[in-house]
C-alpha cells in the first residue's frame, strides 16, 4: 500500500517536471522568435535608411536637371523677347521710312512745280525784255536809260539762274537721300532674311548631295532618324548611322560655315530624343548619352570628312543636349508617332546680339537720313517778288 501510494507521488512529480521543462521550452522559443524579429526590424529600419538616401541624391540630382532647364527656357525666353522687341522697332522704322519716302515724293512734286514755274518767270523775262527794247524805241530814251534798265535785267536773270543752281543742288540731294534710304531698305531686308536664305540654301544643298533630310522652314532644324543611328534602347553609333552622318555633316558645315554666313553662326546644337516609353529620367540620360556620342564622333580629331579648320570652328560653337521625350511627335489623329519621336537634331542659333546690333545702327542711319532738304518755294519767292517790281517799273 505505501508503495502504491509512493508511486503514484512519484508519477505525480514527473508530470509536474515535464510541464515545467514544457514552459521552459516554450519560454526559450519565443525570446528566439522575438530576437529574430527585431533583427528583421532592425534590417528593414537599415534598408529603409539606405532607400531614403538614395531617394534624396535621386531628388537633387532632379531639382538640378530641372533647375537647369529652366534657366535654359529663361535664356530663350529672353533672346526670343530682345528678338521681338527689335522686329517691333524694325516695324516702326519701316513705317517711318514709308512715311519718308512719301514726302520725299511729295518735294519731288513741288520742286517739279517750282521748275515750271522757273520757266515760266524766264519765259516772261523774255517777254519783257522785248517789251523794253520795243519800248526804248518807241519813246526815244538815252542810252543811259537803256544801259540801267538792261543791267537790272541782267541781275534778275543771274539771280534766277542762282536760284536755278540751287534747285539742281536741292533735287541732286534729295535723289542720294533716296538712294542711301533703298540701300538701307535693302540691308535691313537682308538682315532680317537671313535665316531664310540658309534654310533655302541647305535645302538645295542637301537635294543637290541626294541626302534625304528634311529642313524645317521656320527654324532650319534638320531630323536625323534615330533608328538608323542607334539600336533600340542603345547610345552606340551603328555602322550605317556612321554612314549617314558621314554623308550629312559635311555638306550641312558647307553651307553655315561658308564665307556668306559663318559670321552669323553663333552654335549649332546637336539635340538627343526620345520617345515616351519608359521613365522620363531614364529616356533624359538615353538622349543625352545619344546627343554625346554623335558630337563625339564628329569632333574627334582623326574624323576624316570635315578639315581641321572647320573641325577648330565646329568646336568653338558646337553643344550636345538631351530632351528625353519632352518634344514628341504627334500623328494627324493625336496619338505619338514614336519612330519620329526618336530622333537627333541638328539645329543653329544666329548671332542674336549681333543681328540687333546691326539693325539699330542701320536705324539709326536711317533716322539721320530722314532730314529732308527745304521746300524750294523759299528760294523762289524773292526772284518772283524782283520779276513783279521789273514789270511794274517796265
Amino acid at each position: 500500500m505505501r508503495m502504491s501510494r509512493y508511486s503514484r507521488a512519484r508519477g505525480r512529480a514527473r508530470q509536474g517536471g515535464d510541464k515545467n521543462s514544457f514552459w521552459l521550452s516554450f519560454s526559450d522559443l519565443m525570446s528566439a522568435l522575438v530576437l529574430v524579429i527585431i533583427l528583421v526590424l532592425f534590417y528593414i529600419l537599415y534598408q529603409y535608411f539606405l532607400m531614403y538616401d538614395d531617394y534624396e541624391e535621386r531628388r537633387d540630382q532632379m531639382v538640378i536637371l530641372q533647375a537647369s532647364l529652366e534657366q535654359s527656357e529663361a535664356d530663350i525666353a529672353e533672346q526670343q523677347a530682345a528678338l521681338t522687341a527689335a522686329q517691333d522697332e524694325l516695324d516702326e522704322k519701316s513705317s517711318a521710312l514709308t512715311a519718308a519716302e512719301d514726302d520725299l515724293a511729295a518735294a519731288q512734286d513741288d520742286l517739279a512745280t517750282a521748275q515750271e514755274e522757273l520757266t515760266a518767270a524766264q519765259e516772261d523775262l523774255a517777254v519783257q525784255q522785248l517789251l523794253l527794247e520795243a519800248a526804248q524805241r518807241a519813246a526815244g530814251k538815252t542810252q543811259d536809260e537803256l544801259d540801267a534798265r538792261e543791267a537790272e535785267l541782267e541781275a534778275t536773270l543771274a539771280q534766277l539762274e542762282q536760284q536755278q543752281a540751287q534747285l539742281d543742288q536741292q533735287q541732286g540731294q534729295i535723289a542720294a537721300q533716296q538712294s542711301q534710304l533703298e540701300q538701307q531698305q535693302a540691308q535691313i531686308e537682308d538682315l532680317v532674311g537671313i535665316r531664310t536664305q540658309i534654310i533655302a540654301d541647305l535645302s538645295s544643298a542637301l537635294r543637290q548631295a541626294n541626302i534625304s533630310a528634311t529642313v524645317d522652314p521656320a527654324s532650319g532644324a534638320i531630323a536625323l532618324a534615330s533608328d538608323v543611328l542607334f539600336a533600340t534602347g542603345e547610345a552606340e553609333l551603328s555602322d550605317e548611322g556612321r554612314a549617314r552622318i558621314d554623308a550629312f555633316l559635311p555638306v550641312y558645315l558647307d553651307v553655315l560655315f561658308s564665307e556668306e554666313y559663318r559670321p552669323y553662326i553663333s552654335e549649332i546644337i546637336i539635340e538627343g530624343h526620345t520617345d515616351s516609353v519608359g521613365g522620363y529620367i531614364d529616356n533624359l540620360l538615353l538622349s543625352q548619352q545619344r546627343a554625346y556620342t554623335v558630337a563625339s564622333y564628329v569632333l574627334a580629331d582623326g574624323y576624316p570628312y570635315i578639315s581641321g579648320e572647320t573641325r577648330a570652328h565646329l568646336r568653338d560653337v558646337a553643344t550636345a543636349n538631351g530632351r528625353s521625350f519632352s518634344d514628341l511627335i504627334y500623328n494627324e489623329d493625336g496619338t505619338e508617332n514614336r519612330s519620329a519621336s526618336r530622333r537627333v537634331v541638328f539645329k543653329f542659333r544666329l548671332t542674336d546680339e549681333q543681328m540687333v546690333a546691326q539693325l539699330q545702327a542701320l536705324l539709326e542711319q536711317q533716322g539721320a537720313a530722314e532730314t529732308l532738304a527745304p521746300a524750294p518755294e523759299s528760294t523762289l519767292a524773292p526772284a518772283m517778288a524782283q520779276m513783279s517790281t521789273g514789270t511794274n517799273n517796265g
